[in-house]
């Protein structure tokens, strides 16, 4: 009888429920475009399951923590902030 070794991959647990793009824009109050350019430029982590983007709460909060103190929003009006 032949034993195998098991490997294990240490990886971060999903925890919560992932997002889908609509409510990873509003958990970070953007549009689901400026969501999508943020992945596109890699700033924020998702992934494609099922033809559907997702994403962990802990992956947007790196995204949010990462971000610059003062961004320059000059012009940009449609937040209402």
């Amino acid at each position: 009888m032949t034993t195998q070794k098991r490997t294990t991959i240490d990886v971060a647990p999903i925890g919560d429920r992932l997002l889908t793009l609509h409510e990873a824009a509003e958990v970070l109050r953007l549009t689901m475009r400026t969501v999508r350019g943020y992945v596109k430029r890699g700033e924020i982590k998702g992934k494609i399951i099922g033809k559907r983007w997702r994403f962990r709460r802990a992956d947007l909060a790196a995204f949010f923590e990462s971000a610059p103190s003062n961004w320059d929003f000059a012009g940009k009006n449609d937040h209402g902030d």
